[in-house]
Parts: C-alpha cells; sequence; structure tokens
C-alpha cells in the first residue's frame, strides 16, 4: 500500500500544530482544522521540560525557543510561609527546561508550517470511514477526505465523542488562576520555578522570555463555582494575603484583564483511543492535571511519536495501533502521578499540611529522583 499522504487533524492547538509539523517535516500532507477563526492561545505560560526541548530539538525550534524563552535551572517547593522543602536542580540533562508563553511556542509551530495547511473556522461534526479513507464533516457544510484522522481538539474532544460515545471528563475539586505580569518580586531567584503549598490551596511562579512572571494559584472548590463579586483580583488578593510576600505582590502587580480561570479536569487512563485509521493525541487522548505540568509536553511527544510511526507503518490503522502501545504505558503514568499530586494539595486540616510538608523535606531526594525519571524520557 502507497504511504498515507493526507492527514486530517482537527484542533489548532500546540498539540495539533506540533502534529502538522512533525507530519509535514516527514513528506505527509496534513490539513488542520481549527473551530477558531483565528489562530490565537491564552496568555499563560508553560514550562518545556527536557523531555519536551528533546522534540523542538528534532523538529529544529530549540535554538529559537531559547530565544523566546527564558533558561529555567530549579524547582523548589516551599512552605505557605517561604521555609524551602525540596530543591530540585532541573538543569542536569544534555538539554535545557525553557519558561515560554503558550502563544509564543504556539506561534512557533504555526510560523514552520505551510499557511495552507491551516482551515480556521471550522467546527467538527462527525467523520464516516469508508475503506481506506475517511470523510470528515463540518457544520458549515464542508466535508474532506483524508487517509487518516487525529483529533487534538483538547479535553472536549468531538473526535473522542464520535470515536468513543459521551464520556465526560473528572472534575478533580480544583479551580485555577493563571496570571501575566512584568513584575519581578524582589525575593525571586533568577532560573526557579517556586511553588508554595498551603492548605487546599497552592501558588507558584516562574520567568518566561522577555521579563514576564507568570504564576498560576490553585485552590479547592466545588464544580462550576462563579467568580466572587469583588472581581478574581480582590478575591485572589483576599486568599492569598498572608502568603510568602512575593505571592500577594504578584496578585497586586496583575491586570485583572490578564488573570484567567479554569476548572481541573483528567480523565481515567483507558485504552484504546484509536479506530482503525482515527486517532487521538494531547488531551483528547490523555487529559491530565497541571501538576506535573507535562501536559503540553506530552502532547508534543505524542506528535513526534505519531508521525514516526506514519512514516514506518504503511498502513494508517497499523502506525496508529503501534503509537498508542508506545504512548499509553508513559501517558497513564503520568496522569496517575498528576492526580496523586493533586490529592496532596487538597489536604486543608494543619495536622496534615505540616505532615506532608515534613514528609516532603524527608522525602526529597525521592521527589528529585521522580522528576529526574519522568523529564529523562526521549520519545
Amino acid at each position: 500500500m502507497q504511504t498515507p499522504k493526507k492527514i486530517i487533524i482537527i484542533g489548532g492547538g500546540i498539540g495539533g500544530a506540533a502534529t502538522a509539523l512533525a507530519l509535514h517535516r516527514v513528506g505527509f500532507e496534513p490539513v488542520i482544522y481549527e473551530r477558531t477563526k483565528e489562530l490565537r492561545e491564552v496568555g499563560a505560560g508553560i514550562a518545556l521540560w527536557a523531555n519536551a526541548t528533546h522534540i523542538l530539538k528534532n523538529l529544529g525550534l530549540l535554538e529559537e525557543a531559547l530565544r523566546l524563552g527564558y533558561l529555567t535551572t530549579n524547582y523548589q517547593f516551599n512552605s505557605q510561609s517561604g521555609k524551602e522543602l525540596v530543591n530540585i536542580p532541573i538543569d542536569t540533562f544534555e538539554l535545557p527546561v525553557i519558561g515560554i508563553h503558550r502563544a509564543e511556542l504556539h506561534q512557533l509551530f504555526w510560523r514552520n508550517v505551510p499557511h495552507e495547511k491551516f482551515v480556521l473556522g471550522q467546527t467538527f461534526l462527525g467523520f464516516e470511514q469508508e475503506r481506506e479513507k475517511v470523510h470528515a464533516y463540518f457544520s458549515s457544510g464542508l466535508t474532506v477526505e483524508g487517509d487518516a484522522l487525529i483529533g487534538a481538539d483538547g479535553l472536549r474532544s468531538r473526535v473522542r465523542t464520535a470515536l468513543l460515545g459521551e464520556q465526560p471528563p473528572i472534575y478533580r475539586n480544583f479551580k485555577t488562576w493563571r496570571g501575566l505580569t512584568d513584575y519581578v518580586p524582589r525575593g525571586y531567584r533568577p532560573g526557579y520555578i517556586q511553588e508554595f503549598l498551603g492548605r487546599g490551596k497552592g501558588f507558584g511562579f516562574m520567568m518566561l522570555g522577555k521579563g514576564r512572571m507568570y504564576w498560576y494559584g490553585a485552590a479547592t472548590a466545588p464544580l462550576a463555582q462563579p467568580d466572587a463579586p469583588i472581581g478574581r483580583k480582590k478575591e485572589l488578593e483576599t486568599m492569598f494575603q498572608d502568603w510568602f510576600a512575593s505571592v500577594p505582590e504578584l496578585i497586586t502587580t496583575t491586570d485583572e484583564a490578564n488573570i484567567l480561570t479554569t476548572n481541573l479536569y483528567d480523565r481515567a487512563p483507558t485504552q484504546s483511543w484509536s479506530k482503525q485509521n482515527i486517532t487521538l493525541l494531547g488531551d483528547a487522548a490523555h487529559p491530565m492535571l497541571p501538576t506535573m505540568g507535562q501536559g503540553a509536553c506530552t502532547a508534543l511527544e505524542d506528535a513526534f511519536v505519531v508521525a514516526k510511526c506514519l512514516k514506518e507503518q504503511a498502513n494508517p490503522t497499523a502506525a496508529f495501533q503501534q503509537y498508542e502501545s508506545l504512548r499509553f504505558p508513559r501517558t497513564k503514568l503520568i496522569v496517575e502521578q498528576s492526580l496523586r499530586s493533586g490529592k496532596m494539595g487538597e489536604l486543608d486540616h494543619p495536622f496534615g499540611v505540616a505532615l506532608r510538608n515534613t514528609f516532603m523535606k524527608f522525602m526529597g531526594s525521592t521527589i528529585s529522583n521522580n522528576f529526574k525519571s519522568l523529564h529523562a524520557y526521549r520519545a
């Protein structure tokens, strides 16, 4: 059988754009169908660990990412008041760790994929598999035919629903806020991701390129809890007022418009997420909590591996089976680890929190080794 040429990608986020680039580089003809009218990423930061910068290197984008981002060297966990619990050096690999704005990473992929490979303003409705081909249908009336289809359309993936049926993701009792500011706290240690753990709450921050500071806060909350009437910024200032000084400082210096909020979901890892010449990627396949910082990083791994499998296997069905068997054990491990880490953050009782903090100090080298093994993986 001839190598499949046309690969339909649903979703133009980081995972979809990286997949298009990886496929384009190995001689396929990927086309992305994205429902938004313009390609844009929300104002948030991202840590690209060594397992992800490995992918950028293979796609020839590492140098540019380094110019756009900020070199990160340490991950430090602290108590609410700022006492160091664990300090993990993360610059021990042959590849750097980069703090980068999501939009800049996104644009880096778009710029390297031919313009005509993006079709915007197209909402996916469903598909039909017919012999070796797949037909995708869109709400505009557009129908396209391809040799394979990849759903990279996020947590509430329409491709996933069409493929596996309606299975809502699981709300994990956390609400998060993310902010971006030019303010650098006085006590900031260059190259550090600093995270603070309190009672049922957490806060962290890191430097991105262009001197910007990205921060994130999380707190246990019932599902669909609305914003406080006083607004997000005031609510956060109240929630974190007695924390380590950098925390309230960062909130105060951030414009209300630059504070985003989301509820946290994941899914219990299950196989399979492929069916013949259709598969899923990133959050559509294995959504995870952000506690290990691996959501976008595993989507980049997926993109690279799925392109490699399609190149190696003439038949997309065989390629997607191989891709899934390579990706499932790793993503399952990270989804479960992220959930365990989230549970540690749920602790609210002062005794439980004190115990957790003591445990973290005592288990510092184990936590450090765990991080290292996660980041040592090379897709």
